[in-house]
């Protein structure tokens, strides 16, 4: 009996060693799982609240249904937030001390708590039940009625219900606190199995201690250490033991199944051949200092576990020490926590993406309170989150709809969300402009405005640019229109300064013309009195951009080098030309005031106006043209006419006309070209504008024509008035080389209105072709000596060319059988056959080398010239044809005829050869002169071709004979 009673005591004793331990792990793991769930429901309870208050009682609606009395909006507005937030069981609103108006579960408080009045005060407890407290304030925190305030019963229940499955128990008494009194404590639940597996450790050790007193103490310990693996089997939470730092004991079947391996392919083993390195690694180190500190290590770990999840577990270190102090081995245990903190985790990842946003984001709520600003918001607004949140909308937004919450709130609410601009204002009272996006959404039963606000300062400040540059061009536009509108040029110059006013920021503008190498302000604006009108234009910056025709930009005229600082009032230059005709400058007070867009802008303006001064001058130019002769620039038959027509039956009598024509022009033309006789028709322009009054109307008519109208004077005063043009002709015929001035001139005077001027320029007309005729023989005499005379001043015929060509000539004409005429005809021919050659340039006839073949052409024309002046002439008349055939050859390549053989007059075959001889025995600018021998070699060489073959005979004995 008495060993029975020991086995049944040592059984008891056993079954409670074992129970104790269960019990005391299992309270180890409910300790900590009821602290961390009293921390979450407390957090979670303080958030509530806190979200709650701010997001639906700091709001400028409700402040002020509250203080209108507005029952039903507050019940109606209780009841939303009720149906839209689960952890919330009743809210009342208390003003005055009494209740104002509830909704959910009623509630009563004997004894409210003192609390500070402000956005948020906090929570508190009756009994079991957990409340939260608040003031009521309108969205800026800046108003408050006294006495009124918000109790909120949360729903501590529901909160517990989202932490855990298990039961609990809310008490005073026991348990991890909420607050601190409510005490939450996790019912130690044990299983009929956990009974049942007492009952059977209970009965497994009766029977294990009674077959160790029966057999032997080993099979006791092997069946006692079998029965404690399946004990620890059943708990869920993790639980192994180290014997040391690196080795695993016994462990649970949920660690095994953990780690995905059977308990005995752990207990036993190596960490490192258990676990990761890594893993192992720290989990050596974690027992090497509980072994070495002898305390109990909690901490939370990152484990993969068997189907490859990551998972967070809590895990709890404890030393199991002996009675002397020693550590035998290290018990340890684990739960998962992975859930919960993945919860958490995705809250700070929220709020720290809201955080770090870059444009403003708030949370707020119904009646306009702000409840939750991002870091960007305070950082743009200048506010602290603390000072931010409470706030209302319209502290921020003072726009009308801003300050209209009800409405404002109402629109959202129909809409979901609406985008609109409105201006900030931070917390110095400045301002900035933003694009604020706001959302409508209920959560919790409860209504929300998310808003976000985007700072669009540079965009503002672009489309202010944008504005402001369409405003220029449409000024320049309308500058450019204005411009072609103007008639005069001081209409161009005010219109460009005008313009500028309007598409150019400066303090003052001009633009210049250059006159006479000086560069005189024709327009200005602002401009000082000290700065002058005109200026050297080589001088300053205004020069350099008229000389360089290109524009400049001045940051500071003070310290350009180039500048001409007349004060010491500008800093800033802009100088721009227009076209060749000037300049146009602005200038500022401001350093740095002009870029390349304004560059642009006056250079646009600055090309109209040079078209616009193109225009006007182009329009001066050909008005002025019209009425005047191109080449002389004496007034034109078309103004003639006209004043004739005015004059007609004027005042201005009596009226004379001077008739003029210049003798011999056509010849000149022929002869010389009609570069030459344009230069006489000036030159006789100048002599009549030199000898008539300035009120006299001096005229070409026409081709060599000119005529004079001169009033108030009679015929006698006309007289003298021509005699001088005459005395001046004869003059510059003597100062001047070259064909003679003549002119022919007729004079009459209508004495009044009686005398038609028609008439009167028909008599000047009929008189001045008299004169003429008069004149004619002796004229043409004159003008053909005169060419002979210029002939005779050119190369080919001084050195005795012609009379070594007439004595040669002569005798070979003798020799020919000539008649007498014929030799007197060949002695005239041989002097002046190159008359043609006064119209032939001299950089032609004296070229060094060969001519190119359109010099030749202008060659080739030199005898058709000498034959229209002999023509002319009847001193020449009678050798005109056979100046123009002496270039002819035998063989008909000649020219300008190409005739050939005995179609060549004879004198003009007897003319080719000699010259040609006389040509290669003397020097000539083109070649040096050959010997006698060689030129009667060249000349025998083209007998036949370009020579009569008879007449080279002849002149071969000829020169043998002279040369004898």
């Amino acid at each position: 009996m008495k060993n029975w009673l020991k086995s049944i005591s040592l059984a008891a004793l056993a079954t409670l060693f074992w129970a104790i331990i269960g019990f005391a792990v299992t309270e180890v793991r409910y300790s900590e799982v009821e602290s961390q769930i009293a921390k979450s429901a407390r957090m979670i309870a303080e958030n509530a609240a806190e979200t709650t208050f701010i997001g639906y009682f700091h709001r400028d609606s409700f402040y002020e249904a509250v203080m209108k009395n507005d029952s039903d909006f507050i019940n109606n507005y209780l009841r939303e937030i009720m149906s839209s937030n689960m952890l919330m069981k009743g809210v009342a609103v208390f003003y005055e001390n009494a209740v104002f108006a509830t909704a959910g579960e009623k509630f009563e408080i004997a004894d409210m708590p003192a609390f500070e009045g402000g956005d948020y005060s906090g929570i508190f407890s009756v009994g079991k039940d957990l409340f939260a407290i608040s003031a009521i304030t309108n969205n800026a925190g800046s108003e408050r009625p006294k006495n009124a305030y918000v109790i909120m019963e949360l729903d501590l229940e529901g909160i517990m219900g989202l932490l855990t499955r298990e039961g609990y128990n809310l008490g005073n008494e026991k348990g991890s606190p909420v607050l601190a009194e409510i005490l939450v404590s996790l019912e130690r639940r044990w299983l009929p199995a956990n009974y049942a597996a007492i009952a059977f450790v209970f009965l497994l050790t009766l029977i294990f201690t009674a077959t160790i007193q029966r057999v032997a103490g080993k099979k006791f310990l092997v069946r006692r250490n079998r029965e404690m693996s399946l004990l620890l089997d059943k708990i869920p939470t993790l639980i192994w033991y180290f014997r040391d730092p690196e080795t695993f004991g016994i462990v649970n079947k949920s660690f095994a199944e953990f780690l995905g391996r059977m308990p005995e392919e752990i207990e036993g083993k190596n960490v490192y051949r258990i676990l990761s390195e890594e893993e192992a690694k720290k989990c050596v180190e974690s027992n090497k200092e509980v072994f070495s500190r002898k305390v109990k290590l909690t901490f939370e770990q990152n484990s993969e576990n068997s189907n490859g999840e990551l998972r967070i577990l809590e895990i709890t270190k404890t030393p199991d020490i002996d009675e002397f102090g020693s550590i035998e081995s290290v018990v340890c245990s684990a739960n998962d926590v992975t859930e919960e903190r993945e919860a958490l985790r995705r809250i700070k990842l929220i709020q720290f993406g809201l955080d770090n946003a870059n444009d403003e984001a708030f949370w707020i709520a119904p009646d306009g309170t702000i409840l939750y600003a991002n870091s960007a918001a305070c950082k743009n607004l200048g506010y602290t989150k603390a000072e931010v949140s409470g706030l209302k909308v319209n502290d921020l937004d003072k726009s009308m709809e801003a300050m209209d919450r009800r409405v404002s709130w109402e629109r959202l609410k129909s809409k979901g969300r609406d985008t609109f601009e409105a201006y900030h204002v931070r917390k110095d009272g400045s301002v900035f402009p933003v694009e604020v996006n706001r959302n409508y959404f209920k959560y919790d039963e409860s209504e929300y405005e998310f808003t976000f606000a985007r700072d669009i300062s540079e965009r503002m400040r672009s489309l202010e640019i944008l504005k402001r540059d369409r405003f220029r061009i449409e000024r320049l536009h309308d500058a450019a229109l204005n411009l072609e509108r103007c008639g005069t040029l001081q209409d161009v110059y005010d219109s460009v300064i005008e313009a500028a006013k309007e598409i150019l920021e400066f303090d003052i503008c001009f633009i210049c013309v250059n006159e006479e190498d000086n560069l005189v302000i024709k327009a200005s604006s602002n401009l000082n009195p000290r700065d002058p009108l005109v200026m050297p234009n080589d001088v300053g910056i205004v020069g350099k951009t008229f000389r360089e025709k290109k524009p400049y930009i001045i940051d500071d005229i003070q310290e350009s080098p180039n500048a001409l600082k007349t004060n010491s009032l500008y800093h800033a230059g802009l100088s721009v030309p227009v076209g060749d005709f000037g300049v146009f400058q602005a200038m500022s007070s401001d350093r740095s005031k002009f870029g390349e867009q304004e560059l642009h802008l006056a250079e646009l303006l600055m090309s109209h106006a040079r078209e616009a001064i193109v225009r006007i001058e182009t329009e001066i130019r050909m008005n002025y043209m019209s009425l005047h002769d191109k080449l002389t620039d004496l007034y034109n038959r078309v103004y003639f006419e006209e004043e004739l027509q005015r004059l007609e039956r004027s005042r201005f009598y009596p009226i004379s006309i001077v008739s003029a024509d210049v003798d011999g022009l056509k010849l000149i033309n022929d002869t010389m070209g009609h570069s030459r006789g344009d230069q006489i028709l000036i030159e006789f322009s100048q002599i009549l504008r030199s000898s008539f009054r300035k009120t006299d109307v001096v005229s070409r008519f026409g081709g060599d024509e000119f005529a004079v109208i001169l009033i108030r004077t009679d015929e006698e005063t006309t007289e003298k008035i021509a005699s001088r043009v005459r005395k001046t002709v004869e003059k510059y015929n003597m100062d001047h080389l070259g064909p003679h001035l003549s002119v022919s001139m007729g004079i009459a005077t209508s004495k009044g209105p009686e005398q038609n001027l028609l008439e009167t320029l028909k008599l000047a007309d009929d008189l001045m072709y008299r004169d003429k005729l008069y004149r004619s023989s002796s004229v043409r005499s004159q003008m053909v000596n005169t060419l002979l005379i210029t002939l005779d001043e050119k190369d080919q015929i001084s050195g005795g060319h012609a009379k070594r060509l007439q004595k040669l000539c002569l005798e070979l004409g003798k020799r020919a059988g000539l008649s007498t005429r014929q030799l007197s005809d060949l002695a005239l021919f041989a002097q002046v056959h190159d008359l043609g050659k006064v119209g032939i340039p001299d950089s032609i006839l004296f070229k060094p080398g060969p001519l190119s073949e359109d010099e030749w052409k202008v060659m080739k024309l030199h005898p058709e010239k000498g034959y229209r002046i002999a023509v002319s002439s009847p001193d020449l008349s009678s050798v005109a044809d056979l100046i123009l055939r002496h270039h002819e050859r035998w063989d008909g390549r000649g020219y300008p005829l190409g005739i050939k053989g005995e179609e060549i007059p004879v004198e003009c075959r007897i003319l080719s050869i000699v010259d040609a001889f006389d040509a290669m025995t003397n020097e000539r600018p083109y070649s040096q002169a050959r010997s006698v021998q060689k030129a009667i070699e060249e000349i025998s060489r083209c007998s036949g071709t370009q020579f009569d073959p008879e007449l080279v005979s002849m002149f071969k004995i000829l020169i043998s004979n002279t040369s004898a």
